[in-house]
């Protein structure tokens, strides 16, 4: 599963960040499509915060080769009426499973119009379950493994630089494999929503968690998903063959603090000790209560996510609400 990420970087430096050589060599950095949605950097990204994207520029008329694109994560369903802001499918659209997505009536469409994006951020959240039931699920930051003498917690060690010659000299920022869908609003305005793929754990993180993001490590993977002349068989097939190499990513220990959602400061992602935990839950009175409030809404959440490794249910109830539509 991928249900936290975090990007706080601001949205020039990414277009940066994201630079990449085209067919010709040239260095390019993106510019960002003008749509409805604003990207604000967050350290702590949860379902229906917006998220960073990188997309064809052939989906913008105009536009350049790649795009970045702010977008909701959620997929909104193709299906839905009304306000994007009041579903009520309660259907979980954060992630999509590799296995299942062509399948899926849910995300046919965007297949279809091949509306595939790279979801970018620094690092993104997974949760560790405890050795037995009553033991608290320990969070870990998970990114990129980056040049010697950068520490993912700490900015100021970063160093972000970016030349037409050499391009991006600084944080090396995660791009996961998604797709996107458009929904037009009553008022004629294009909503952009997006769904992170996930895949079956390899040996690089089965420990801490059975499902992980599909990770694009190179150019040549990122390329190929965002070539809209090569079909859906294609690209998916390529993703399943993708092999993630043991030395890609890394991780460190993180506070609970970040199980609260709303709680988006950079405490979220800054490595601790396991000693430390302990000292970290003896907070002031409002981040308590906080803590206390994130309880309710991460089984909310934890039911949708059940939902979601269901696939079979989330058919019947697409299909019912289509039924109705």
């Amino acid at each position: 599963m991928c249900g936290r990420t975090c990007c706080s970087l601001d949205p020039d430096t990414l277009c940066y960040a994201c630079g990449y050589k085209d067919a010709n060599g040239k260095q390019q950095e993106l510019t960002w499509a003008k749509t409805e949605l604003k990207y604000t950097p967050s350290f702590n990204m949860g379902p229906q915060d917006i998220l960073p994207c990188m997309v064809s520029g052939s989906h913008f008329e105009g536009e350049k080769e790649r795009v970045l694109c702010a977008m909701i994560w959620g997929m909104i369903p193709p299906w839905h009426k009304g306000d994007y802001k009041k579903r009520i499918d309660k259907l979980s659209t954060h992630n999509g499973r590799l296995e299942s997505i062509q399948t899926s009536k849910l995300y046919s469409t965007s297949l279809r119009n091949r509306q595939r994006c790279i979801v970018i951020c620094e690092g993104f959240y997974e949760w560790k379950t405890g050795i037995n039931n009553k033991s608290p699920k320990q969070p870990y930051y998970i990114y990129a493994t980056q040049d010697k003498g950068i520490k993912a917690d700490d900015p100021a060690t970063w160093g972000n630089d970016f030349t037409k010659l050499d391009g991006w000299k600084g944080f090396k920022v995660l791009k996961l494999a998604g797709i996107f869908g458009t929904y037009e609003t009553e008022e004629g305005k294009i909503i952009h929503s997006c769904t992170i793929i996930t895949r079956e754990s390899n040996k690089v993180l089965s420990w801490l968690h059975h499902r992980m993001p599909v990770y694009l490590s190179n150019e040549e993977e990122c390329q190929a998903w965002l070539n809209n002349d090569l079909p859906t068989d294609v690209v998916i097939k390529r993703l399943n063959n993708i092999i993630l190499e043991e030395q890609a990513l890394s991780w460190h220990l993180v506070s609970t603090i970040v199980n609260n959602v709303l709680h988006k400061t950079a405490d979220c992602r800054k490595e601790i000790k396991p000693q430390q935990e302990k000292k970290d839950n003896r907070q002031s009175f409002m981040d308590s209560w906080l803590l206390k409030g994130s309880t309710t809404l991460n089984k909310r959440k934890s039911i949708d996510n059940n939902k979601n490794t269901n696939n079979e249910e989330d058919e019947k109830k697409i299909s019912k609400i289509q039924k109705k539509n």
